[in-house]
């Protein structure tokens, strides 16, 4: 979730902080909230002794009798770890930023209060088994004992950010781990944003092909043709205004590219590797944060005297091992890009502004009052609308109110909003999977976000799966999900769900390999509509190649190469178009582009030439489409690759390379001669005047952001975890850029976890996260894990005991209340 805390920077609250932190803490005092490496504690609820190692990497190990009691641990371990994290994550998803922040947060809390994720989570708990409930709620407890723990002499209680911000912890409670897996849908379901970008553009006039310019389908995509919105709503086109984003709020600071989410994950058979038997590889791609989204642990059971492990990443907030294995069983999981999200226009009662028209008739919103409580502010209220659809989007979220026709207002139908949702449960019972089959039957209760699912089990089976619950839409409905529709017109109600067995899936192929980069993967022949707007196909072709299309029988050393892959088919393809049309012009030199021209599309650290692509890209993709979009440039981001390869290839119906507002007619080498010129200008600036010695690694910074210390000038150096990186925006080693104004080619979006497994000898698999597994800045292990990350490398995590033990930081004995002391 960066985008919530984008417009943080220079927030009075935090800067007025700072002075009291350092006259009335100091480094000795913030220590002592770091938790001991060693240590005894009780915790009501356990039913027998635990034991929680961590191991040289901070990992813990947690050693229980019973898996109920494990997961206890594991809640008291995130705690230790990650409370300033989790305690941010649970007030996003109950609206309630401003009052830790103030006012600039509001209207993001009025959006978020808006969707409503608070009563969603809490009804969908209800319905859970009594025994994922009880799982959920031992979690609970487990983060509560450290919470309400009692503190040694001079301990502070509670780490940094609850001490700067002057704000405590609340109880942990059940729901919220449910809250925290629909904030994660609401990062990773984006359809939305992509339905408003094209009505936006189809209030500035441009036709439907013209949209699909701008925002181009994939090769293997074969969309309907789209209706022209303007038929569809009184829409009367607008001209480009200047080319600066309004930013008239703090909904206007998030970014409208988070929907170009990415991860890569593959399995192959037994018949595809030397040791026989199958090997799985997982990297998910998220906006990098300062400490990663994901943390690391080992849960060891031996319940009803069968020995049970659980190994991988874990979200905290959840008891959920969202990726890793067991003894028999690994799985990934990359973002489907499903559509599960529609926006309906509404059209108001010109009589009666509190009714919406429906198909038959007029009928009431449900509206209720909601308050929104600010620090050092006196409480703001608003009013919250739904319709049958669902939420009435705020006029403020992504100018929405200047997107709608005037009479109407946006609601949004999305499946994470079910008040029914067992997603939980399935990931709770995947856990004891021992077989593909078992995996795959755990997963019909997922609902929402869908995720590309790959497994492998130790009998050799392999699996793809893509669970959740997916609208279906009338076929006569040509909209297909892509744009905002009237929501009086049932032709465009969701009809149902797809039943599981009719959902994408494919087991044991005869290729031996199964690959997802977030592009379309779907079987051929498959009917069902999934959605139209996957990410881009570079990464999926590059993992196909590399995967389902090498020659040798794979290895670990293959998994961890191809992760560890920076070649950049995307950049190599616009290198090449661009070299050959280019217009001679003042500042090319001949050594630059010879270099440019022979380089081989890696995306290395100590190079020159991806830099001086990237800005080269970056300008060439403002100059050609700025001039045409005005204010709203800025809603699409950094673009897409293909929007520019097919205006060079000439694909085009309009000539997108002429400047509209200058009298002159600009070719394409024109603009690439103007847009390279640019771009050497800026990297002259940035890195000094010999292009030899510029270097990708030193302008593509992995910025972990902290929530919300990066954006407070004297917190950011001590909590911002910031390593070189390689790779790109279109490399299977992610690392995107997103053009922003200030520091526009650091990398912001990459593989918050990386890990291989051996189903032949899982104890040899490897894992890593972007940072460290401490949220604490003064922790060993705060960052201890991101020079690894950066450089592609891991740490082996293995399940057993004289291996985890061996230079571990110390333990913790966990044990019944009841028997303290005895």
């Amino acid at each position: 979730m960066r985008r919530i805390f984008k417009w943080l920077a220079g927030f009075l609250v935090l800067v007025l902080a700072v002075g009291a932190v350092v006259a009335g803490l100091g480094y000795t005092a913030l220590r002592t909230s770091i938790p001991a490496a060693n240590g005894n504690m009780e915790i009501a609820g356990l039913e027998g002794d635990v034991r929680l190692v961590r191991d040289r990497y901070g990992v813990p190990h947690i050693e229980a009798q019973r898996q109920i009691d494990a997961i206890r641990a594991l809640g008291l371990a995130h705690a230790q770890d990650r409370l300033w994290q989790m305690h941010v994550l649970r007030m996003v998803a109950q609206g309630r930023l401003s009052e830790m922040f103030g006012k600039p947060t509001i209207e993001t809390d009025v959006f978020l209060k808006t969707m409503d994720i608070e009563t969603a989570a809490r009804r969908s708990l209800e319905v859970l088994s009594p025994s994922a409930r009880l799982m959920l709620t031992a979690y609970a407890e487990g983060v509560n004992s450290w919470i309400n723990r009692k503190t040694r002499l001079a301990e502070m209680r509670l780490p940094p950010g609850f001490l700067i911000l002057g704000v405590s912890p609340e109880p942990w409670e059940a729901w919220q781990t449910i809250a925290i897996l629909k904030v994660m849908a609401l990062t990773l379901d984006s359809n939305m944003e992509e339905e408003l970008r094209r009505l936006a553009f189809a209030n500035k006039g441009f036709t439907p092909r013209e949209i699909d310019e701008l925002m181009p389908y994939g090769p293997r995509d074969n969309p309907p043709p789209m209706p022209d919105l303007r038929q569809l709503f009184p829409i009367v086109a607008k001209q480009a205004s200047v080319a600066k984003p309004s930013g008239d709020s703090a909904i206007e600071g998030l970014a409208w590219d988070i929907g170009v989410d990415a991860s890569n994950n593959w399995v192959v058979s037994g018949a595809r590797t030397q040791s026989g038997k199958p090997l799985l590889a997982n990297d998910p791609h998220l906006g990098l944060t300062t400490p990663s989204v994901f943390y690391l642990a080992h849960l060891a059971t031996k319940e009803d005297g069968k020995v049970r492990n659980l190994i991988g990443a874990t979200l905290p907030g959840t008891p959920l091992f969202l990726l890793g294995r067991n003894d028999r069983v690994a799985w990934g999981l990359t973002t489907t890009n499903l559509d599960a999200q529609d926006v309906f226009i509404e059209r108001l009662n010109p009589e009666n502004p509190d009714q919406y028209l429906t198909p038959t008739g007029w009928a009431d919103f449900d509206k209720r009052e909601v308050v929104v409580k600010v620090k050092g502010e006196p409480d703001f209220t608003f009013t919250r609308r739904a319709t049958r659809h669902g939420p009435v989007l705020p006029d403020k979220y992504k100018s929405v109110s200047e997107i709608v026709p005037g009479g109407h207002v946006a609601a949004l139908q999305w499946t994470a909003l079910a008040q029914d949702d067992t997603t939980s449960e399935a990931a709770v019972d995947i856990g004891t999977a021992d077989t593909v089959s078992d995996y795959v039957n755990a997963m019909r209760k997922a609902v929402s976000p869908m995720q590309s699912m790959v497994v492998a089990d130790a009998d050799g089976n392999i699996a793809l799966v893509a669970p959740g619950r997916v609208p279906v839409r009338d076929p006569a409905n040509l909209v297909a999900g892509r744009a905002p529709v009237p929501g009086w017109d049932p032709l465009y109600d969701w009809k149902g769900w797809l039943p599981f067995d009719s959902l994408p899936m494919i087991e044991n192929p005869v290729s031996g390999a199964l690959a997802t980069a977030n592009a379309n993967w779907l079987p051929a022949g498959y009917d069902k509509l999934i959605t139209y707007d996957w990410d881009e196909h570079f990464r999926q072709g590059r993992v196909e190649q590399l995967v389902i299309g090498a020659n040798a029988k794979h290895t670990p050393q293959s998994m961890r190469e191809i992760q560890a892959d920076k070649f950049s088919p995307a950049l190599v393809q616009f290198r090449d178009e661009a070299l050959a049309q280019l217009q001679s012009g003042a500042g090319q030199e001949q050594a630059m582009l010879d270099a440019l021209r022979s380089w081989d599309g890696q995306m290395l650290m100590d190079r020159a030439e991806p830099l001086i692509m990237t800005a080269w890209w970056r300008h060439f993709h403002k100059m050609l489409f700025e001039d045409e979009l005005g204010k709203d440039f800025s809603r699409i981001g950094k673009g897409y690759m293909d929007s520019l390869l097919g205006v060079l290839r000439g694909r085009t119906s309009r000539d997108w390379c002429d400047n509209i507002t200058t009298p002159q007619v600009e070719t394409c080498g024109i603009l690439l001669a103007q847009s390279f010129a640019a771009a050497n200008s800026e990297l002259e600036k940035m890195q000094g005047s010999d292009w030899r010695k510029w270097r990708w690694g030193a302008a593509h910074i992995a910025f972990g952001e902290h929530r919300p210390f990066s954006s407070v000038a004297p917190l950011a150096k001590y909590f911002t975890v910031m390593p070189q990186s390689a790779g790109g925006s279109y490399t299977l080693m992610r690392g995107r850029t997103d053009f922003r104004e200030k520091n526009p080619y650091y990398n912001v979006h990459a593989s918050a976890y990386r890990a291989w497994y051996d189903l032949g000898d899982p104890d040899q698999s490897q894992f890593v996260i972007s940072t460290g597994q401490s949220g604490h800045f003064l922790s060993p292990h705060y960052d201890d894990l991101a020079a690894k990350w950066a450089a592609s490398d891991y740490i082996t995590m293995t399940t057993k005991r004289e291996d985890y033990e061996q230079g571990a930081d110390g333990a913790w004995t966990l044990t019944p209340a009841e028997k303290q002391g005895n």
